[in-house]
């Protein structure tokens, strides 16, 4: 085949486009299995104690039998039902941000142990809270509509979050519910024991 016959440029078209599939088709599959419980839980050694005090938590498994992974709190965008391309790349480098903390936390020593993520949990605690602030619970709000939280049978839960919804400047989800993400007061009961 002639390199200035068109059938050329068609067949190097056919083959840039597969590659670009099969790089997309990996890349998502990555990131996908990167946001898993069981990488962060137990694939990344940084979050062991982290992950024990997520199972102990309140989104873990709740009433409906739904899950609230460490991707829908922690990366922009993950709990939002629709994410354009802008969104995504948001999500992508808010992902290789995290995981190049954990990474130097693991490298440098002071996260590559249970005990040493428990000595460092209320400096972690406190930078997400602030992350999650900054972002005005946006996490939350993919999976908390709170213009819809009416139960007629206990109407003052739809009464204390009505002025909570994406508008409201200053809200605290956690102020409320400390635990909804991690309750390390199992692992510190069982840490202290061991003392």
């Amino acid at each position: 085949m002639k390199k200035d016959s068109p059938w050329y440029l068609a067949l190097w078209c056919v083959v840039g486009v597969a590659i670009g599939i099969v790089f997309v088709g990996v890349l998502t599959s990555v990131v996908h299995w990167a946001g898993t419980e069981k990488f962060c839980g137990e694939f990344c050694h940084s979050m062991d104690a982290t992950y024990v005090a997520y199972q102990k938590g309140d989104h873990f498994r709740t009433a409906s039998g739904a899950t609230a992974g460490c991707s829908d709190c922690h990366l922009k965008n993950e709990s939002n039902h629709f994410a354009g391309p802008i969104d995504y790349t948001a999500l992508l480098i808010d992902k290789a941000i995290a995981g190049s903390k954990s990474l130097f936390g693991e490298i440098a020593g002071h996260l590559n142990t249970p005990e040493k993520q428990i000595e460092m949990r209320q400096e972690m605690a406190e930078a997400v809270h602030a992350q999650m602030m900054d972002r005005n619970w946006a996490s939350c709000r993919g999976c908390h509509d709170v213009a819809r939280m009416y139960d007629p049978k206990r109407p003052m839960l739809g009464e204390i979050h009505r002025h909570m919804g994406p508008e409201a400047k200053n809200v605290d989800c956690l102020a409320c519910h400390p635990t909804a993400g991690h309750n390390y007061g199992y692992i510190l009961k069982f840490d202290t024991a061991k003392k």
